[in-house]
């Protein structure tokens, strides 16, 4: 943030400080231990998991040996890829950080951003799902902020994917056309790959898939849906029914688009938005998949909060 007096900025210094330990109040109140990440990730292995992360957005340098390293642009990679080589079956283990990552502006500049995350390893899936979704709601109540919190599952559409017959390339740029939820280039997507006449309706519909769960079943009716399909709608189902009656009418949204730019996720997926800012302000989910491309599969589950937005907002809403 750029200030114009000195006053702002030791206010900005002084909250930040207040909120950090906030954040680690809660993340130590719920069981969860400080974790630090490395800095450095493999580029050819960040790729190969992460085809849809664009290169040039990456901070990369050599290694004594010649190899390619980035400057880490994901943390929940980096925690992994330390914690799972050590794990021992039948363990759990919540831990949090406070930390940074590294993208590459447009412009060639490197970009830092200030992140906290909570990773749950070794829970059962449902136990950890709604503990994670209670823990994110708890956390931004905390700072008495405006939020929405968006919920999908990944299975849905997955398997959509997969009933579409979709190649490598049509699905990345399926993928990439629903994040940033562009309806012209979906529209466009649907004629040039001639999608089949059993779904060509549901993909002309599938930006329209928000709103309270009752009414996205509503919708569906209509439509053929995959057994993996119905699966996916049924596990949101079983974790709203745990959620807070209150909490869900005030900050809840289902969204069967929510995608990340990671493909790591499985399951689970959801987003936080605040007034102020366009982007998320916090995103997380399900990430069974990438615990086993480091050798073993264990349930996992955790999210990232921006913390310099969540400052700017908290900052905004009491003046």
């Amino acid at each position: 943030m750029q200030f114009l007096q000195l006053n702002e900025e030791l206010n900005y210094f002084k909250s930040k400080y207040e909120i950090t330990k906030e954040l680690e109040n809660v993340a130590i109140t719920s069981g969860y231990t400080l974790f630090e990440p490395e800095f450095f990730e493999s580029y050819d292995r960040f790729i190969q998991m992460n085809p849809r992360v664009k290169s040039q957005s990456l901070v990369k340098l050599l290694d004594a040996d010649g190899s390619v390293l980035i400057l880490r642009p994901d943390i929940t990679t980096s925690v992994i890829k330390r914690v799972i080589p050590k794990w021992q079956i039948g363990r759990t283990l919540r831990l949090f950080y406070l930390s940074t990552i590294f993208s590459r502006s447009q412009q060639g500049f490197i970009d830092e951003r200030k992140q906290f995350g909570m990773e749950n390893l070794g829970t059962d899936q449902r136990t950890a799902d709604v503990e994670t979704i209670q823990l994110v709601i708890t956390l931004l109540k905390r700072f008495n902020i405006p939020f929405l919190l968006e919920l999908s599952n990944s299975r849905f559409l997955s398997s959509l994917m997969g009933a579409l017959g979709l190649n490598a390339e049509d699905e990345k740029e399926l993928k990439q056309i629903l994040y940033y939820k562009n309806r012209d280039a979906l529209n466009q997507w649907i004629q040039k790959t001639k999608v089949s006449p059993a779904y060509q309706q549901l993909m002309e519909q599938i930006l329209n898939l928000q709103g309270s769960l009752q009414e996205i079943q509503e919708t569906l009716k209509t439509f053929e849906l995959t057994p993996k399909m119905k699966d996916a709608l049924k596990e949101l189902e079983v974790l709203i029914e745990k959620i807070d009656a209150n909490d869900l009418k005030q900050y809840i949204k289902i969204d069967l688009t929510v995608l990340s730019q990671y493909d790591y996720y499985d399951g689970l997926m959801f987003k936080a938005y605040v007034p102020s800012i366009s982007v998320p302000i916090l995103s997380g989910g399900r990430y069974d998949p990438l615990t086993q491309n480091y050798g073993l599969k264990i349930p996992a589950i955790g999210f990232t909060l921006n913390t310099s937005d969540l400052i700017k907002e908290v900052i905004e809403s009491n003046v």
